[in-house]
């Protein structure tokens, strides 16, 4: 028998996780793998987004072996994820075409031309089912309480072996955030060429890594939800347009 059936998957899951939640502050909705390193030291995510500030994008962040982050995307930096990110990012992103396909109902390929091949199998677990059937179950206002965001954090990393969890904190652009992963599963395999080089198998880093206040799982899992940030204020917080200018002057 196979092991998915009568399991909801992933892909059915991401073609209906654009709906944005109710709120008058900047909102995100959409997919992606929050998070997965390889054995070569290379981290990857991905995000599928339907955002309330622009228009829908699909980015990849990537770090590399020298612990430098660059994001990957479809759109301009300021209505993407350096919008809340791109402080942290060591190099400007990189304006591109972004492909990602569903190979089946359990397998993902990226694609960034010229840049990056990336395929990730996924499967669920008896836990992730179990919290995904919680988290669809669980209201609006029980999502973006920080206090019970706190110790969802607390209780999932261990369970899921991924580390830290934190589901609200400060990005790096300075801006409040509270994250949602309403239902997740587990990367079970993945392989990943980036610039012509393999970055071979996933393993988690030895030391975790994050972004602000936002910590990147130390094993793959994919997931379907979405997040809450502060209204962009420019008095406040970091201007993604004009860091990634910054960054731009620096090459040149």
């Amino acid at each position: 028998m196979d092991v998915h059936e009568n399991r909801r998957s992933p892909r059915v899951a991401a073609q209906g996780a654009s709906v944005l939640p109710p709120g008058a502050d900047e909102r995100i909705a959409g997919s992606g793998v929050m998070g997965l390193a390889f054995e070569s030291g290379d981290y990857f995510s991905l995000r599928c987004m339907t955002p309330s500030f622009g228009d829908p994008y699909t980015a990849v962040w990537h770090r590399n072996p020298d612990e430098e982050w660059v994001v990957y995307t479809t759109t301009a930096p300021e209505l993407s994820c350096e919008r809340y990110i791109g402080a942290a990012c060591a190099h400007p992103s990189v304006r591109t075409p972004i492909d990602v396909e569903w190979l089946d109902d359990w397998t993902l390929r990226v694609s960034v031309p010229g840049i990056l091949e990336w395929t990730v199998a996924l499967t669920t677990t008896p836990l992730t089912r179990a919290m995904s059937a919680a988290g669809r179950l669980m209201p609006h206002g029980m999502w973006v309480n920080r206090a019970v965001l706190a110790w969802m954090g607390r209780m999932a990393g261990p369970a899921l072996g991924v580390g830290k969890v934190r589901l609200s904190g400060v990005m790096p652009n300075r801006q409040r955030f509270t994250a949602a992963p309403v239902e997740i599963w587990k990367v079970v395999e993945s392989r990943a060429t980036i610039l012509d080089r393999d970055a071979g198998a996933p393993k988690p880093l030895p030391r975790q890594t994050r972004l602000g206040g936002f910590w990147l799982p130390q094993r793959g899992i994919f997931m379907c939800g979405f997040g809450h940030f502060e209204n962009f204020d420019p008095e406040r917080h970091v201007s993604a347009a004009a860091h990634n200018r910054e960054l731009l002057t620096r090459t040149v």
